[in-house]
């Protein structure tokens, strides 16, 4: 790949270039799109958009804002894109780490997003590279999207990223080694939940295309992971890990 520069995007051109990244990604409709109105407006505000460009073109973005509501200094980071041919190529990290250094320079050591739990690269990312935590579970946050998530509700996983902790710290300096073995601990699921301080939670490892080949089914994971993660969350549990086996990946919840 050609050489990658993260930066802070500041032009006009810069947040047309990240609303056709936006738009490649999700496959939103236009009114769903974010606005370049708004892209420059965060910036003018304090809060944070980046572009990575390799050979001076857009291939993906961040984006986010002041979070007010929690008891510290926080950044809610909105929105991370990449264009799908640059995706594994290390771009989601390489912005992720500049927001990180962005959000430290200025006293704050917390940033928090949302995902979706079934996209098993996104929750890698969040969990394994990052080393990020979810913490709470979010159903149906955005309503319908249509897109890539066609008419599944759109739930969540609030994610929280504690830029000062020593394994992000780590993380940062590519030292993120492999979660531990999850086969062998107690599997949780909406008929059975166990009280072990360490348990595995199953979802297929198929989406985002599951959503289009087999709706059904991935509604059945959705309501499932709905039900099971949510009991987690509600009993002080945090999602720590995300361990990938084929057809299927095993979330690792810790409390």
């Amino acid at each position: 790949m050609r050489r990658l520069v993260v930066r802070e995007l500041r032009t006009l051109a810069d947040f047309v270039a990240a609303q056709e990244v936006a738009r490649r990604v999700w496959g939103f409709e236009d009114r769903q799109l974010p606005s370049t109105f708004d892209l420059q407006v965060v910036g003018h505000v304090g809060g944070l958009t980046a572009g990575a460009f390799a050979g001076g073109e857009l291939v993906g973005f961040v984006h986010g804002l002041a979070r007010t509501n929690l008891r510290q200094p926080c950044h809610h980071s909105h929105l991370l894109a990449v264009r799908p041919e640059f995706r594994g190529r290390g771009v989601s990290v390489r912005l992720k780490f500049f927001q990180r250094s962005w959000c430290l320079e200025r006293g704050i050591r917390l940033v928090t997003w949302t995902y979706d739990p079934l996209l098993v690269l996104n929750a890698r990312l969040n969990l394994v590279r990052l080393r990020a935590r979810a913490c709470a579970f979010l159903p149906d946050v955005y309503g319908e999207l249509g897109g890539l998530y066609g008419g599944l509700p759109t739930d969540r996983f609030e994610v929280h990223w504690n830029l000062a902790r020593p394994e992000v710290g780590r993380a940062a300096q590519g030292r993120a080694p492999e979660p531990r073995r999850a086969e062998d601990l107690p599997r949780a699921d909406p008929r059975h939940m166990p009280t072990a301080s360490r348990v595995a939670v199953e979802i297929p490892s198929g989406a985002p295309a599951l959503y289009a080949s087999d709706p059904a089914a991935a509604l059945r994971a959705r309501r499932a992971l709905r039900r099971t993660a949510g009991a987690l969350f509600e009993r002080g549990y945090e999602a720590t890990a995300l361990v990938a086996r084929g057809d299927t990946a095993l979330y690792v919840f810790e409390r």
